[in-house]
């Protein structure tokens, strides 16, 4: 039989059609999952905190896990706005699992600069040219502090769970249960091997690996973002907002929340 081959317009719509009907296979997928009582996984924190890496990892051992910094029903992923819609909107009570991670919350601002290039600078970083102190100046100048200091109170309007109700436990994990939602939230910080276990225990699952991804050190700006971490100064009233903020004294100790700030005064003294 002789190969006949397809032309562009014939290939872009063979493309098209494969498309939606991987969508199709994969929302009926979701549907019968929520029929057949599958608990779904919602790996829902702010970025940069190594939620890409627990939401890869865990596609490998659970049926249903669901990845989003924000929830909504315009969200950009089909499953994360079905989801909204049901428990928010239709008010369906599904048992549902989270997950959320913390970050010490100045480190987690600098590394989402960088993730965050294009939107910070209006370029993406491979198409850029700016010098580190120009740069430093954007961070400095456009960069709210607010995001990692304000996304934990989303739990409690939203899920009906106050984290911040009960002190957090020196070992970086807790636990909370409202109905049929449960969360489980974790220090970034604690070891690899500490995660491990506790997703283990939340999700009841075994011989869990987790796969780092989506690492700062290893992307192309890996260089510029080094130097940027070493040259920055931070202005006081950015420091002192950071460090004083229910957030990091509910979720870090004493030492290692003054710690930052000796760290960050100490440049611009």
């Amino acid at each position: 039989m002789k190969f006949i081959p397809l032309t562009i317009r014939e290939s872009k719509i063979w493309r098209s059609l494969r498309s939606r009907k991987n969508q199709i296979i994969m929302k009926y997928r979701f549907w019968m999952s929520l029929r057949f009582n599958v608990t779904p996984v919602l790996i829902y924190q702010m970025g940069k905190v190594g939620s890409s890496s627990l939401y890869f990892s865990l596609r490998n051992y659970v049926p249903l896990v669901i990845h989003c910094h924000t929830l909504g029903e315009d969200h950009w992923d089909w499953r994360v706005s079905q989801l909204y819609k049901m428990v928010f909107l239709e008010k369906k009570q599904l048992p549902m699992k989270i997950i959320s991670l913390t970050r010490e919350p100045i480190s987690r601002n600098l590394s989402a600069f960088f993730e965050y290039f294009e939107r910070h600078t209006g370029v993406p970083y491979e198409q850029s040219n700016f010098s580190l102190e120009y740069l430093m100046e954007i961070f400095i100048n456009k960069e709210s502090p607010a995001w990692p200091i304000q996304f934990l109170h989303n739990f409690e309007y939203l899920f009906g769970i106050d984290i911040y109700g009960t002190p957090f436990p020196s070992s970086g994990i807790a636990t909370y249960k409202n109905g049929k939602i449960e969360l489980l939230v974790m220090r970034s910080e604690i070891s690899d091997e500490k995660k491990i276990e506790a997703v283990e225990k939340f999700l009841e699952i075994t011989n869990f690996k987790l796969n780092n991804t989506n690492i700062g050190a290893q992307k192309e700006y890996a260089q510029t973002y080094k130097l940027f971490k070493e040259k920055i100064k931070l202005p006081l009233d950015y420091i002192n907002k950071m460090c004083d903020s229910q957030y990091f004294n509910h979720f870090y100790s004493k030492e290692t929340v003054e710690s930052v700030r000796k760290k960050w005064m100490d440049r611009i003294t």
